[in-house]
């Protein structure tokens, strides 16, 4: 991971939006605020192919809500904030088509098979022949003898297990976990 500080000379201006496809995520001077109080301020980093970046720091340090921003779920203050070259405000869509995210508590559909899950995300994802990939995810994670089991009857551990699934599936450049082991077994 390279970090940048808000003073590097070769850093963009927050109007200036770099589309860089060498970086799978570029962060520049994001700020976010609720009501005058400030979340994150002036975070810029980015991360390359293939590299890992774990966001620490204490409960209110803004870690969920720069991981939330990213996946455009609640838009920035100011900053620039790109996924797979893309920016997450102004070309939302094909960000997030880039994009795998697992939320530290992830909201499924309690009456909703594990296979109904996949094959939901398979068609948001507009994915025609998604079985085959399904099955290998579901043998992956253990979740084969879940397949018809409703998410609501599921232990949290197992209904991660699905939320990670169900992010791999459209085979994303980029995966975000908020809080990756949170129920889950070694």
């Amino acid at each position: 991971m390279r970090c940048r500080e808000a003073n590097h000379p070769d850093k963009p201006t927050a109007n200036q939006k770099v589309l860089s496809t060498e970086h799978m995520i570029q962060v520049t001077n994001f700020i976010k605020q609720y009501k005058g109080f400030a979340a994150v301020r002036n975070l810029s980093f980015t991360v390359e192919p293939g590299q890992i970046l774990a966001l620490l720091g204490p409960n209110g340090a803004g870690k969920t809500t720069t991981l939330r921003t990213l996946c455009g779920i609640i838009p920035p203050s100011s900053g620039s904030l790109l996924v797979a070259g893309h920016d997450v405000v102004e070309a939302a869509i094909e960000a997030k088509k880039n994009l795998g995210y697992i939320p530290d508590d992830p909201r499924l559909f309690d009456t909703m098979t594990v296979w109904e899950h996949l094959a939901f995300t398979a068609a948001a994802y507009k994915l025609p022949d998604f079985d085959k990939d399904a099955e290998a995810l579901l043998a992956s994670f253990e979740l084969t003898h879940k397949r018809n089991t409703l998410v609501h009857d599921l232990s949290r551990g197992m209904r991660q297990k699905v939320a990670i699934a169900c992010a791999f599936l459209h085979d994303p450049k980029v995966l975000l976990f908020d809080e990756p082991l949170t129920g889950l077994d070694p």
